[in-house]
């Protein structure tokens, strides 16, 4: 996908649930047997004050890694200001991952916690996107409370691998 060219937008999962514990996840398929996961890349922001021309303090972000069982293979945190610091805008924060062969399907979830809300492009369904609760994925879509149209969300995260 050519995230310059898509209608996106900043979702946090701390701002619309009030949980740190909710996570943008998505569904990858391994592109071979033996696929070798090496990064995340997630079009996230840390945010920038104008007015003060200032970066917000480091809060924390998480990333998990898990199987098609969501079982948890990987877990990781760091400070966000380490991946997605701009003044102009979202960028692209790439996280190394100890080299893990994937398998078949497999899950990223991170963890915005509100200090890095993550790239999400508006669609008409969400696909490989969801919300992670720590047990079950549940579709990346939310009611317009106006329109009463369903809207999903395809969250901006890519896998890097050989």
């Amino acid at each position: 996908m050519n995230f310059s060219e898509a209608n996106f937008t900043l979702f946090s999962s701390l701002a619309v649930f009030g949980s740190l514990d909710i996570g943008e996840a998505v569904k990858f398929t391994a592109p071979s047997s033996g696929f070798n996961l090496q990064k995340v890349r997630i079009l996230a922001w840390s945010l920038f004050n104008e007015t003060t021309q200032t970066y917000p303090a480091e809060r924390n972000i998480m990333l998990e890694i898990r199987d098609k069982d969501l079982k948890l293979l990987y877990k990781f945190a760091d400070g966000q200001i380490n991946y997605f610091l701009s003044p102009d805008g979202p960028v692209f924060g790439e996280i190394e991952i100890p080299e893990m062969k994937m398998t078949g399907d497999f899950y990223v979830v991170f963890y915005d916690r509100g200090a890095a809300p993550i790239g999400a492009a508006e669609v008409a369904d969400s696909g490989n996107s969801y919300l992670f609760n720590g047990a079950r994925t549940l579709p990346a879509e939310f009611v317009d409370q106006e329109t009463n149209e369903t809207i999903g969300y395809n969250w901006m995260i890519e896998v890097i691998g050989e």
